[in-house]
Protein backbone atom coordinates (compact mmCIF):
# COMPACT_ATOMS: atom_id res chain seq x y z
CA UNK A 1 0.00 0.00 0.00
CA UNK A 2 1.65 3.21 -0.57
CA UNK A 3 1.25 5.67 1.82
CA UNK A 4 0.39 9.66 1.25
CA UNK A 5 3.33 12.61 1.92
CA UNK A 6 2.02 15.41 1.46
CA UNK A 7 4.70 17.70 0.87
CA UNK A 8 5.95 14.55 -1.49
CA UNK A 9 3.11 16.25 -3.88
CA UNK A 10 5.00 17.86 -6.97
CA UNK A 11 4.21 21.66 -6.71
CA UNK A 12 2.94 21.96 -10.26
CA UNK A 13 0.26 19.77 -9.80
CA UNK A 14 -3.40 20.27 -10.51
CA UNK A 15 -5.37 19.23 -7.17
CA UNK A 16 -9.10 18.15 -6.87
CA UNK A 17 -10.40 17.57 -2.96
CA UNK A 18 -13.54 15.85 -2.93
CA UNK A 19 -15.30 13.32 -0.79
CA UNK A 20 -18.86 11.43 -0.63
CA UNK A 21 -22.28 13.05 -2.04
CA UNK A 22 -23.97 15.40 0.49
CA UNK A 23 -20.86 16.02 2.72
CA UNK A 24 -21.07 15.94 6.38
CA UNK A 25 -18.97 17.81 8.73
CA UNK A 26 -15.95 15.03 8.50
CA UNK A 27 -16.19 15.35 5.14
CA UNK A 28 -16.55 18.99 4.60
CA UNK A 29 -13.98 19.67 7.53
CA UNK A 30 -11.39 17.30 5.89
CA UNK A 31 -11.57 18.55 2.64
CA UNK A 32 -11.34 22.48 3.61
CA UNK A 33 -8.48 21.99 6.06
CA UNK A 34 -6.49 20.05 3.45
CA UNK A 35 -7.44 22.89 0.76
CA UNK A 36 -6.40 25.97 3.51
CA UNK A 37 -2.89 24.07 4.14
CA UNK A 38 -2.06 22.98 0.57
CA UNK A 39 -3.12 26.43 -0.81
CA UNK A 40 -0.79 27.72 2.23
CA UNK A 41 1.81 25.44 0.41
CA UNK A 42 1.36 27.53 -2.65
CA UNK A 43 -0.86 24.34 -4.52
CA UNK A 44 -3.40 24.90 -6.88
CA UNK A 45 -6.52 23.46 -5.27
CA UNK A 46 -10.49 22.76 -6.54
CA UNK A 47 -12.51 21.68 -3.40
CA UNK A 48 -15.60 20.61 -4.76
CA UNK A 49 -18.93 18.19 -3.33
CA UNK A 50 -21.90 16.65 -5.30
CA UNK A 51 -24.80 17.50 -3.50
CA UNK A 52 -28.98 17.12 -3.45
CA UNK A 53 -29.54 20.46 -2.22
CA UNK A 54 -27.35 22.75 -0.90
CA UNK A 55 -24.49 22.33 2.65
CA UNK A 56 -26.25 22.02 5.52
CA UNK A 57 -27.20 25.29 7.09
CA UNK A 58 -25.65 24.36 10.36
CA UNK A 59 -22.06 23.95 8.12
CA UNK A 60 -22.01 27.26 6.77
CA UNK A 61 -19.52 28.38 9.43
CA UNK A 62 -16.65 26.47 7.78
CA UNK A 63 -14.75 27.98 5.11
CA UNK A 64 -17.45 27.41 2.42
CA UNK A 65 -16.69 29.93 0.34
CA UNK A 66 -13.58 27.96 -0.88
CA UNK A 67 -16.26 25.31 -2.87
CA UNK A 68 -16.53 25.26 -6.11
CA UNK A 69 -19.93 23.91 -7.63
CA UNK A 70 -19.07 20.53 -9.13
CA UNK A 71 -20.73 21.51 -12.58
CA UNK A 72 -17.74 24.46 -12.97
CA UNK A 73 -15.26 21.29 -12.88
CA UNK A 74 -13.85 21.72 -15.83
CA UNK A 75 -9.71 20.82 -15.32
CA UNK A 76 -8.28 17.55 -15.70
CA UNK A 77 -6.82 17.00 -12.59
CA UNK A 78 -3.33 15.32 -12.09
CA UNK A 79 -4.39 14.41 -8.58
CA UNK A 80 -7.28 13.41 -6.33
CA UNK A 81 -7.69 13.62 -2.67
CA UNK A 82 -10.92 11.96 -1.63
CA UNK A 83 -11.97 11.74 1.88
CA UNK A 84 -14.44 9.72 3.72
CA UNK A 85 -15.14 7.52 0.90
CA UNK A 86 -14.91 4.18 -0.14
CA UNK A 87 -16.83 3.58 -3.08
CA UNK A 88 -16.19 6.02 -6.17
CA UNK A 89 -19.94 5.54 -6.85
CA UNK A 90 -20.47 7.59 -3.56
CA UNK A 91 -18.65 10.58 -4.83
CA UNK A 92 -21.68 11.37 -7.09
CA UNK A 93 -21.14 13.55 -10.29
CA UNK A 94 -17.34 14.08 -9.65
CA UNK A 95 -16.66 9.85 -9.65
CA UNK A 96 -15.20 9.97 -13.15
CA UNK A 97 -13.85 13.33 -13.05
CA UNK A 98 -11.70 11.89 -10.02
CA UNK A 99 -11.50 8.39 -11.57
CA UNK A 100 -9.85 10.47 -14.44
CA UNK A 101 -7.00 11.73 -12.37
CA UNK A 102 -3.51 10.23 -12.81
CA UNK A 103 -3.11 9.45 -8.85
CA UNK A 104 -5.96 9.20 -6.43
CA UNK A 105 -5.27 9.49 -2.87
CA UNK A 106 -8.09 8.20 -0.46
CA UNK A 107 -7.95 9.61 3.07
CA UNK A 108 -10.33 7.74 5.74
CA UNK A 109 -11.71 5.80 8.77
CA UNK A 110 -13.28 3.16 6.45
CA UNK A 111 -11.81 0.04 5.45
CA UNK A 112 -13.82 -0.74 3.02
CA UNK A 113 -11.69 0.95 0.08
CA UNK A 114 -12.50 0.03 -3.70
CA UNK A 115 -10.26 2.37 -5.46
CA UNK A 116 -7.31 4.58 -4.81
CA UNK A 117 -3.86 4.74 -5.77
CA UNK A 118 -2.26 5.92 -2.10
CA UNK A 119 -3.86 5.79 1.17
CA UNK A 120 -4.07 6.60 4.52
CA UNK A 121 -6.62 4.92 6.36
CA UNK A 122 -7.12 4.09 9.89
CA UNK A 123 -10.89 2.00 10.83
CA UNK A 124 -9.78 2.22 14.49
CA UNK A 125 -9.78 6.68 14.40
CA UNK A 126 -13.05 8.38 14.72
CA UNK A 127 -13.13 10.47 11.88
CA UNK A 128 -11.46 11.20 9.00
CA UNK A 129 -10.12 14.34 10.50
CA UNK A 130 -8.15 12.34 13.02
CA UNK A 131 -6.16 10.65 10.70
CA UNK A 132 -5.84 14.23 8.39
CA UNK A 133 -4.39 15.84 11.74
CA UNK A 134 -1.84 13.05 12.48
CA UNK A 135 -0.87 13.84 8.81
CA UNK A 136 -0.21 17.48 9.03
CA UNK A 137 1.55 17.17 12.76
CA UNK A 138 3.16 14.05 11.44
CA UNK A 139 4.79 16.35 8.60
CA UNK A 140 4.98 19.73 11.03
CA UNK A 141 2.37 21.49 8.89
CA UNK A 142 1.64 24.38 10.26
CA UNK A 143 -2.64 24.34 11.82
CA UNK A 144 -4.21 28.03 11.73
CA UNK A 145 -7.01 28.15 14.09
CA UNK A 146 -9.40 28.13 10.72
CA UNK A 147 -7.55 24.54 9.69
CA UNK A 148 -8.39 23.87 14.04
CA UNK A 149 -11.94 24.50 13.70
CA UNK A 150 -12.25 22.14 10.63
CA UNK A 151 -10.44 19.72 11.71
CA UNK A 152 -12.47 19.69 15.18
CA UNK A 153 -16.00 19.93 13.08
CA UNK A 154 -15.24 16.40 12.46
CA UNK A 155 -14.32 14.80 15.64
CA UNK A 156 -17.15 16.30 17.60
CA UNK A 157 -19.60 15.45 14.44
CA UNK A 158 -18.35 11.85 13.45
CA UNK A 159 -17.99 11.73 17.40
CA UNK A 160 -21.63 12.61 18.20
CA UNK A 161 -20.28 15.28 20.29
CA UNK A 162 -17.52 12.78 22.11
CA UNK A 163 -21.10 10.13 22.67
CA UNK A 164 -20.24 7.24 20.22
CA UNK A 165 -18.55 4.35 21.18
CA UNK A 166 -15.78 5.27 18.44
CA UNK A 167 -14.43 8.19 21.45
CA UNK A 168 -10.93 7.11 22.49
CA UNK A 169 -8.65 9.20 25.18
CA UNK A 170 -6.90 9.79 21.86
CA UNK A 171 -10.14 11.75 20.36
CA UNK A 172 -9.83 14.07 23.40
CA UNK A 173 -6.13 14.40 22.85
CA UNK A 174 -6.51 15.92 19.93
CA UNK A 175 -9.63 17.93 20.52
CA UNK A 176 -7.33 19.66 23.13
CA UNK A 177 -4.43 20.23 21.05
CA UNK A 178 -6.82 21.36 18.28
CA UNK A 179 -8.56 23.72 20.80
CA UNK A 180 -4.56 25.29 22.03
CA UNK A 181 -4.21 25.73 18.29
CA UNK A 182 -7.36 28.01 17.83
CA UNK A 183 -10.74 25.69 17.42
CA UNK A 184 -14.09 27.71 18.11
CA UNK A 185 -15.64 25.18 19.67
CA UNK A 186 -18.26 27.44 20.65
CA UNK A 187 -18.88 28.62 17.62
CA UNK A 188 -19.16 24.79 16.00
CA UNK A 189 -21.55 23.81 19.38
CA UNK A 190 -23.64 26.27 18.74
CA UNK A 191 -24.23 26.23 14.44
CA UNK A 192 -24.37 22.49 14.47
CA UNK A 193 -26.20 21.88 17.83
CA UNK A 194 -27.36 25.14 18.98
CA UNK A 195 -29.55 26.52 17.20
CA UNK A 196 -32.29 26.13 14.99
CA UNK A 197 -35.54 27.57 13.62
CA UNK A 198 -38.78 27.87 14.93
CA UNK A 199 -40.32 25.89 11.67
CA UNK A 200 -37.48 23.12 12.09
CA UNK A 201 -38.63 22.63 15.89
CA UNK A 202 -42.69 22.79 14.93
CA UNK A 203 -41.27 20.23 12.10
CA UNK A 204 -39.37 17.94 15.10
CA UNK A 205 -43.11 17.64 17.06
CA UNK A 206 -44.59 15.65 13.96
CA UNK A 207 -42.04 13.42 13.61
CA UNK A 208 -42.36 12.75 17.75
CA UNK A 209 -46.15 12.19 16.64
CA UNK A 210 -44.77 9.55 13.88
CA UNK A 211 -42.37 7.90 16.06
CA UNK A 212 -43.00 3.85 16.56
CA UNK A 213 -40.91 1.20 17.14
CA UNK A 214 -40.12 -2.07 16.15
CA UNK A 215 -39.77 -3.95 19.41
CA UNK A 216 -38.67 -7.28 17.96
CA UNK A 217 -35.39 -5.56 16.50
CA UNK A 218 -35.07 -2.98 18.83
CA UNK A 219 -35.73 -0.06 16.09
CA UNK A 220 -37.29 3.30 16.51
CA UNK A 221 -38.01 5.13 12.83
CA UNK A 222 -40.03 8.06 11.85
CA UNK A 223 -40.31 9.92 8.90
CA UNK A 224 -40.90 13.27 7.10
CA UNK A 225 -43.00 14.12 3.94
CA UNK A 226 -41.63 16.27 1.19
CA UNK A 227 -44.88 18.40 1.61
CA UNK A 228 -43.88 18.91 5.31
CA UNK A 229 -40.90 21.74 4.21
CA UNK A 230 -43.50 23.73 2.90
CA UNK A 231 -46.31 23.05 5.51
CA UNK A 232 -43.43 24.05 8.26
CA UNK A 233 -41.68 26.85 6.00
CA UNK A 234 -38.01 24.96 6.59
CA UNK A 235 -35.95 23.15 4.26
CA UNK A 236 -34.36 19.85 4.65
CA UNK A 237 -30.96 21.47 5.09
CA UNK A 238 -32.17 22.60 8.33
CA UNK A 239 -33.35 18.97 9.81
CA UNK A 240 -30.53 16.92 9.98
CA UNK A 241 -30.66 17.21 13.53
CA UNK A 242 -33.65 14.95 13.73
CA UNK A 243 -32.56 11.77 13.74
CA UNK A 244 -30.92 12.94 17.03
CA UNK A 245 -34.55 12.48 18.50
CA UNK A 246 -35.77 9.19 16.96
CA UNK A 247 -32.72 7.91 18.61
CA UNK A 248 -34.06 8.73 22.04
CA UNK A 249 -36.12 5.80 23.13
CA UNK A 250 -34.39 3.89 25.72
CA UNK A 251 -35.86 0.10 24.91
CA UNK A 252 -34.13 0.62 21.34
CA UNK A 253 -30.55 0.27 20.19
CA UNK A 254 -31.10 1.32 16.64
CA UNK A 255 -33.11 4.10 14.91
CA UNK A 256 -33.56 5.16 11.34
CA UNK A 257 -35.52 8.50 9.86
CA UNK A 258 -36.46 8.78 6.68
CA UNK A 259 -36.95 11.73 4.60
CA UNK A 260 -38.63 12.10 1.53
CA UNK A 261 -37.00 13.74 -1.39
CA UNK A 262 -38.68 16.21 -4.17
CA UNK A 263 -38.36 13.34 -6.76
CA UNK A 264 -40.05 10.49 -4.21
CA UNK A 265 -37.06 8.72 -3.16
CA UNK A 266 -35.80 8.94 0.15
CA UNK A 267 -32.51 9.93 2.11
CA UNK A 268 -32.37 7.59 5.34
CA UNK A 269 -30.57 8.29 8.23
CA UNK A 270 -29.15 6.06 10.80
CA UNK A 271 -28.31 5.36 14.38
CA UNK A 272 -26.87 3.26 16.70
CA UNK A 273 -25.54 2.56 20.41
CA UNK A 274 -22.82 0.58 19.61
CA UNK A 275 -23.77 -3.21 19.05
CA UNK A 276 -25.98 -2.69 15.84
CA UNK A 277 -23.09 -1.69 12.26
CA UNK A 278 -25.14 0.35 10.82
CA UNK A 279 -22.27 0.98 8.59
CA UNK A 280 -23.38 -2.58 6.81
CA UNK A 281 -26.86 -2.06 7.20
CA UNK A 282 -26.59 1.30 4.94
CA UNK A 283 -24.54 -0.62 2.28
CA UNK A 284 -27.52 -2.52 1.64
CA UNK A 285 -28.75 0.88 -0.42
CA UNK A 286 -25.19 1.66 -1.75
CA UNK A 287 -24.65 3.80 1.66
CA UNK A 288 -22.15 4.61 3.35
CA UNK A 289 -20.68 5.93 7.26
CA UNK A 290 -19.60 4.21 10.16
CA UNK A 291 -20.80 1.86 12.93
CA UNK A 292 -22.63 4.44 15.15
CA UNK A 293 -23.75 6.63 11.97
CA UNK A 294 -24.84 6.04 8.69
CA UNK A 295 -27.13 7.21 5.56
CA UNK A 296 -28.21 6.53 2.36
CA UNK A 297 -30.70 7.35 -0.42
CA UNK A 298 -33.01 4.97 -2.01
CA UNK A 299 -35.98 4.63 -4.66
CA UNK A 300 -37.83 2.00 -2.62
CA UNK A 301 -41.06 2.50 -0.41
CA UNK A 302 -40.83 3.28 3.46
CA UNK A 303 -42.43 -0.66 4.35
CA UNK A 304 -39.51 -1.79 2.30
CA UNK A 305 -36.87 0.19 3.52
CA UNK A 306 -38.09 -0.61 6.72
CA UNK A 307 -38.07 -4.56 6.30
CA UNK A 308 -34.79 -4.57 4.53
CA UNK A 309 -32.98 -3.10 7.81
CA UNK A 310 -35.08 -4.95 10.01
CA UNK A 311 -33.74 -7.69 8.32
CA UNK A 312 -30.44 -6.87 8.59
CA UNK A 313 -30.33 -6.16 12.09
CA UNK A 314 -31.88 -9.27 12.79
CA UNK A 315 -28.71 -10.95 10.94
CA UNK A 316 -26.11 -8.87 13.23
CA UNK A 317 -28.20 -9.83 16.60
Amino acid sequence: MNNIQILDIPKSSKILITGHVNPDGDALGSGLAMKLVLDNLGYFTSISFDYINKISEDLSFLPIEHLTTFDSINENYDLSIVFDCGDPKRLGKLEHKVLESKSIYIIDHHLEQSFGTHFEIDSNAASTTQVLYRMFIKEKLSINPLIATCLLTGLITDTGRFQYSNTSSEVFDIASALLELGADLTLITESIYGSVNSGALQLQAEVIQRLAIISEVKLSYSYVLHEDYTKHKTIPEETDFLIDVVRLPKETNVAILLKEQEDGTYKGSLRSRGGIDVQAVASLFNGGGHKAAAGFNTDLKPDEILDKVSNAIRSQS
